[in-house]
């Protein structure tokens, strides 16, 4: 267990943008000490965080903090976001985008805001989980997480079926009609009311337009190609890249209509062009596209990308879609969406390194106060994690989120220890000091 017994500078100077979202003093003190456990603590969860500590802030005020404490999440994202917008306008022209994705917060108990039974089609099994659509920025050498919704079931392909099940016959009474007629009743007005992914989606895009965030382009997996979305994203004269679905209808030269799998499948190998991709962190990758502006049935015209990884065009292609019909050079298309490649990885630094599944709470306003504070924690490790070096050190490189925690739980450890020296100098006794954190530990017991 490492202890925290003081807030370094740097975190403590990243706090200080979001004074006004924190009216109180203790409110402040316990964002900070919330923001150092999430990223230091080895257990996340508030409890395991007031173990951690080596002062004298009370179990009860940092879950006050969490659940009844007046302070909105929703006005810390909104600082968040606006902070992180200045932070980037400076940042080095394209290629920039904002990926849009989903992702499961898995837990084991079913009574928990947003929870609900899912099949993980990772982990090839039913999970109980929240899912979440999320915006995040990406370019290179650079990802921040932007916003997060939670998707909430709407069971109406069961509601439907119900229905049509229980639908009364023709001489049924008038009784059973009238509560027939509710029911239908009840199942519009949860279809009408019902928040699909693809609307989640749309209110992120709208939420990273309206603050400005910096941005080249929409990238996005194939699930969220949706022309409602699309149209939304074209609105603000902006560029989209999307996965395509392998039967997805493209016209002919013929005029005819089959599927984007089928006509890659006709295409001669002597048409795939090789192109040379940079990952995030500045890897080279070698593929071989074909690039057309094509028809998509029931759609318009738009460019059609296929992507082999191999000179012999061996496997299944990857075929993808842009609005932009002038980005001639596939390459450039290309070379926006790799850098939606690290998400996944993003997401695991998330739960692994700022314990995001590690909520314990149960409430919404709960979850999602928690659930913000993770996304302000990586922000800063992101953003503004500052290190004073001595002149003659050779400067290390932080290329993931866990070796920046790394470094901060470094901070803590040299805090700590400097509070057991002064101590020691005061002619103190350092069990002044461990004696209280010792007894949380052993006890296992936020009290």
């Amino acid at each position: 267990m490492l202890p925290i017994s003081d807030i370094p500078p740097c975190l403590r100077a990243f706090a200080e943008q979001f004074r006004k979202v924190f009216r109180h003093p203790a409110q402040r003190e316990q964002f900070e000490i919330l923001l150092a456990g999430l990223i230091a603590s080895e257990n996340k969860t508030v409890a395991g965080i007031h173990q951690a500590l080596v002062g004298d802030t009370g179990y009860r005020g940092l879950q006050h903090f969490m659940t009844d404490s007046p302070w909105d999440h929703g006005e810390l994202r909104d600082q968040r976001l606006t902070w992180v917008a200045e932070q980037l306008a400076d940042y080095p022209q394209g290629p920039r985008v904002i990926a849009i994705d989903s992702t499961f917060a898995h837990h084991t108990g079913e009574k928990i805001f947003g929870v609900y039974w899912y099949y993980d089609y990772v982990n090839h099994n039913f999970c109980l989980a929240q899912k979440l659509v999320v915006a995040t920025f990406v370019a290179p050498g650079r990802i921040v997480p932007l916003g997060l919704e939670v998707y909430h079931r709407g069971f109406l392909n069961e509601q439907k079926l119900y229905l049509e099940q229980t639908k009364p016959g023709r001489d049924a009474s008038s009784e059973s009609w009238d509560e027939y007629k509710s029911l239908v009743e009840e199942y519009e007005k949860n279809q009408k009311e019902h928040r699909t992914q693809l609307d989640l989606a749309g209110d992120l895009v709208e939420e990273v337009e309206r603050h400005r965030i910096p941005v080249d382009a929409y990238v996005l997996d194939g699930g969220f190609l949706d022309v409602d979305l699309m149209e939304k994203i074209e609105s603000y004269s902006r560029a989209w890249i999307s996965r395509l679905a392998k039967n997805r209808l493209v016209q002919l030269p013929s005029g005819k209509f089959d599927t984007v799998e089928m006509f890659a499948k006709s295409l001669p190998k002597d048409v795939f062009q090789p192109v040379t991709l940079k990952t995030r962190l500045g890897e080279n990758q070698m593929y071989w596209v074909f690039a057309k502006n094509m028809k998509i049935k029931f759609w318009k015209k738009l460019r059609v990308v296929i992507s082999y990884n191999n000179k012999d065009l061996q496997g299944e292609p990857r075929v993808f879609v842009t609005n932009k019909l002038n980005w001639i050079q596939a390459q450039k298309i290309l070379q926006h969406y790799v850098l939606r490649g690290p998400i996944e990885h993003f997401f695991r630094d998330q739960k692994q390194e700022i314990g995001f599944e590690e909520c314990q709470q149960r409430k919404e306003a709960a979850v999602l106060k928690y659930w913000e504070l993770c996304l302000v924690a990586y922000t800063f490790l992101e953003l503004a994690l500052q290190v004073d070096y001595p002149e003659d050190m050779n400067i290390p490189m932080f290329d993931s989120t866990g070796q920046k925690s790394r470094f901060m739980e470094m901070e803590f450890l040299q805090s700590f220890i400097s509070r057991v020296k002064h101590l020691i100098l005061e002619g103190r006794d350092p069990e002044e000091l461990l004696r209280p954190l010792f007894r949380k530990r052993l006890n296992r017991l936020a009290c």
